[in-house]
């Protein structure tokens, strides 16, 4: 047996129907065998590409996916997507070709010895879990095992492998022993302490003022249904991160929407003024907290829930109490030991208090017969109300407009967005992997005119593979997010503002996409409509105002009870 053959072998015990790639020579010999083992090579126009439509497979299906590159450039182009997966929790087997044992640079005071030859442990590691590098065919079939097995334990994330082609192509020496899979996947996730838990509810029984805080860790967790039952029962208020947006329903009368740098004023409040935060599955990041850490939630008692204790004990915020557990459990816990509770009367005040402000600081924007973004986004979600679907954005305002006017509900109306890594062009190429999850699945991609520009020639893999994905691109001929902060620093935008475009549509009926152009104010819902009756995949590019800014905003040096306004 060759080690490529080994890899082939655990790609279909771990029921692999495709592998996500971009070709290359140093990966030849793995590629070379998936069409005997009945596995789909999906091949991206890009080593990006390839790596964002296997995050969105793993993210969706909760299970790792594999991308596979060659050496050298194969390997750099996939860094960005392999950061993401790390910092958003999404698992990830990266297989990376590399030059054979005896053209390896190893410790030589020389900058390369190989063709296309780049150290990939010391490039990846810093944003993988894990970094496996077999130097015999021999080791190969227990580094692949610990690769799944690593990429899915505790907190996800990707793990790389890189094989050089000699490890590839040579035979084992001895008959793959690998440890038992089954006993490597079925470690029980930590469950909270009976005396932290009774400790929690007493606190949350008592709060007057209680907010839940819900991370995308209550959706990694599929603690949904718990954080749903327990805030329904116990009248507590729940915000999301920008991530978590969907744990509970968006549109639901607890719910606060998101929080933070460009959320809802409503929840800034919320967290602001309350007594009791409990904080689950989220790393309370700058975006969601502001600068002001001293600041956060001043008259509250913060209980924090988190898989990853290094998150709770390197805390940007202090807390009062954490409990190292699988958010599912920990809410079921919290759950049955508040059961017979009633929630203290000054409860429903608070939520009068909330109302009142919901009221007082509604997400509005000025209708003045420009085209808005907003107006856009706040269509499609009229037009799809009801639907299951999956909905992409990218980053930059689009990606804040999208998590505001949006309504969200996993598992039936499930969002995708590039969180901590934060990277333009997420956009199109999850949508591709969103698809494939399930092709009769509406998938609806909003990208802005820049971050589109970064993956634009997936549109070709679109069309290829025949998938149909709506997309909509907001275009305001500005990359409006750095734009905006620019202009507030310094009152000008000389690198962001004023973009010169392209027609995308015309560029998407050249890969062979349906096409349209909407300026007029008038003709959205028609377009709207268009876009998500038309056949196949389909391009929606709306010229939108580029004056319109993301307004409110929690500015560097605020509290969460206050955030800049343009008005």
């Amino acid at each position: 047996m060759h080690g490529a053959e080994v890899i082939r072998d655990a790609f279909q015990c771990h029921g692999l129907r495709e592998i996500y790639v971009y070709p290359g020579g140093t990966i030849a010999p793995v590629l070379d065998l998936m069409d005997e083992a009945g596995i789909e090579i999906f091949c991206a126009r890009h080593e990006q590409g390839a790596g964002y439509a296997a995050l969105a497979v793993a993210r969706l299906t909760g299970r790792p996916q594999v991308v596979m590159v060659t050496s050298g450039p194969g390997v750099t182009n996939l860094v960005t997507s392999v950061a993401d997966a790390y910092f958003d929790s999404t698992p990830l087997v990266v297989l990376t070709g590399q030059v054979g044992t005896g053209d390896m640079r190893g410790h030589l005071p020389i900058r390369q010895r190989g063709f296309q030859e780049v150290d990939t442990i010391a490039l990846l590691r810093p944003i993988t879990k894990a970094q496996f590098l077999p130097l015999t065919p021999d080791a190969v079939p227990e580094m692949i095992e610990q690769a799944f097995a690593l990429a899915a334990e505790g907190r996800p994330g990707p793990v790389v492998v890189d094989l050089p082609m000699n490890v590839q192509r040579g035979e084992l020496t001895v008959a793959p022993r690998v440890p038992s899979r089954a006993a490597q996947l079925e470690r029980d996730p930590p469950s909270p302490s009976a005396q932290s838990i009774a400790q929690a509810a007493e606190w949350l029984a008592a709060a007057e003022r209680p907010v839940i805080i819900a991370g995308q860790g209550v959706l990694l967790a599929g603690a949904h249904q718990e954080l749903r039952r327990l805030a329904d029962r116990a009248l507590i208020p729940v915000s999301q991160s920008l991530l978590g947006l969907g744990a509970y329903p968006t549109n639901a009368p607890l719910a606060l929407g998101f929080h933070g740098h460009t959320g809802n004023q409503t929840a800034g409040l919320a967290i602001h003024n309350a007594d009791l935060v409990l904080v689950v599955g989220s790393r309370l990041d700058v975006r969601q907290t502001g600068t002001r850490t001293d600041a956060f939630a001043p008259a509250a008692r913060v209980v924090r829930i988190d898989l990853d204790e290094a998150e709770l004990c390197h805390s940007r915020v202090d807390s009062h109490l954490n409990l190292h557990a699988d958010a599912r459990r920990a809410l079921g816990a919290l759950d049955v030991a508040l059961a017979g509770t009633e929630p203290p009367p000054a409860r429903r005040r608070w939520l009068e208090q909330i109302g009142e402000w919901r009221c007082r600081h509604a997400l509005t924007f000025e209708r003045d017969g420009v085209l808005k973004p907003q107006l856009v986004i706040e269509t499609l979600n009229r037009l799809t109300k009801g639907e299951s679907l999956v909905c992409v954005s990218g980053v930059g305002s689009h990606q804040q407009w999208t998590a505001r006017h949006f309504d969200f509900d996993y598992p039936r109306r499930v969002w995708l967005t590039s969180g901590g890594h934060g990277a333009m062009g997420f956009d199109l190429p999850v949508a591709i992997g969103a698809q494939r999850v399930d092709p009769h699945q509406r998938v609806l991609c909003f990208v802005g005119d820049g971050s589109l520009q970064m993956n634009i020639q997936e549109l070709a893999t679109i069309v290829s593979y025949a998938l149909p994905v709506k997309i909509v691109v907001l275009d305001n001929h500005r990359l409006g997010i750095v734009s905006q902060f620019q202009k507030l620093n310094w009152q000008r935008d000389p690198t962001c503002g004023d973009k010169w475009n392209p027609d995308f549509a015309a560029i998407a009926r050249a890969w062979g996409l349906s096409a349209r152009t909407v300026t007029d104010v008038t003709d959205i819902e028609r377009a709207g409509r268009w876009l998500l009756d038309v056949p196949g995949p389909a391009l929606l590019h709306c010229v939108v105002d580029p004056a319109e800014d993301v307004s409110p905003m929690l500015l560097g040096g605020q509290t969460m009870d206050q955030m800049w306004s343009r008005a």
